[in-house]
Parts: structure tokens; C-alpha cells; sequence
């Protein structure tokens, strides 16, 4: 734990999510509150899509972190901002010829409710 999961639609020109994900992945662990091996990041591309009333052409990045239970208000604003900084330092997002709405939403997991086992290989 954490899941990333970011949602991004599909006008956004030269996007490529893998670097994101890495970049979001490494400001989660530098906030000291998240391991490394724990971040599970995946990324999906919305091709299907309407912002507003679909008048202006617009683009959206959408990050959902899901953390499990036991965090304070503060150690979450510091995800949360952390988590932003990266998106609005993102290059790509930067070069579009439109709006990026960039959006981070922190969901929060009751830790009697999730349910992990790591399987090892068997040599």
C-alpha cells in the first residue's frame, strides 16, 4: 500500500504515463510515510470523455491514491501536495496546446479491510 491509479484522457499529446508513475512513486516514498516495494502504480487511458459541457477542448490528469487507515491530516496534505507537485512539474502536461485540469484525490482504507500476502517463488 499505496495504490496509484491515475485516469487520463486521450487528447493528451506525447503522454507517456510510465514516467509519471515513477515520478509519483518516488515523492511518495520521500515523504518518508510510504515503501517502496509497498506503491502499486497503474495507469488508464479514457478514451471516452467529456469536460464541462465539452465546449473547449481540455485535458485531465486524475490521481487516485488509495493509502490504508492510520495517517494523520498532515502526513495526508503532505501526500496529497506532493503527489500535485509532481503532476504540475510533469513537462508533457506543460507542452499541451489546451488546459490540463491536474487533480489528486487521497482515499482512505480501512486497514482491517485489506487483505495482502506476498507469494515467493519456489526454486
Amino acid at each position: 500500500m499505496p495504490h496509484v491509479i491515475v485516469d487520463y484522457s486521450a487528447n493528451l499529446k506525447d503522454f507517456e504515463p510510465k514516467p509519471l508513475l515513477l515520478k509519483i512513486n518516488t515523492a511518495l516514498v520521500e515523504t518518508g510515510y510510504c515503501e517502496a516495494l509497498d506503491i502499486k502504480s497503474r495507469a488508464h487511458m479514457d478514451d471516452v470523455f467529456v469536460i464541462g459541457l465539452g465546449a473547449e477542448q481540455q485535458a485531465y490528469v486524475h490521481v487516485k491514491v488509495y493509502l490504508l487507515s492510520g495517517r494523520d491530516q498532515q502526513q495526508k496534505q503532505e501526500i496529497g501536495e506532493n503527489v500535485l507537485k509532481v503532476l504540475l512539474s510533469y513537462s508533457t502536461l506543460q507542452q499541451q496546446d489546451f488546459p490540463v485540469q491536474s487533480c489528486v484525490e487521497l482515499i482512505e482504507m480501512p486497514k482491517q479491510d485489506y487483505f495482502k500476502h506476498v507469494i515467493k517463488p519456489h526454486f
